[in-house]
């Protein structure tokens, strides 16, 4: 069962997306490009993925885009765990990061 999210919860999550939409959306194609084809990758010998997990293994990318493109392939390739881990990068001071896992055939028809 998922914890139902108050009303500034609401609003600061729409803040978030809006956020990591602008900025995915600044990235250029190849940013976007490298953070989707490393998550891919991450994946073939992986069964979960976040951000912590390839941080570390990318090129210098514009930011956000990690985690735009995580959310992005979450529409149709990626599925949420429904866990979280604390951030590694310095910057978010340990806020909380999503892990994905691939989408499945049963996953996909549970959504149909």
């Amino acid at each position: 069962m998922t914890k139902r999210l108050t009303l500034a919860e609401q609003v600061a999550g729409d803040a978030r997306d809006k956020t990591l939409a602008q900025l995915v959306n600044q990235a250029s194609t190849w940013d976007n490009r490298v953070a989707a084809q490393a998550i891919l990758i991450w994946l073939r010998d992986h069964d979960t993925v976040s951000a912590n997990d390839l941080r570390d293994q990318l090129p210098d990318i514009a930011g956000g885009v990690l985690a735009g493109t995580l959310r992005g392939m979450a529409r149709s390739y990626l599925i949420h765990t429904g866990h979280y881990v604390p951030s590694t990068a310095p910057a978010t001071k340990g806020h909380r990061v999503a892990v994905y896992r691939k989408r499945t055939d049963a996953d996909r028809a549970e959504a149909a």
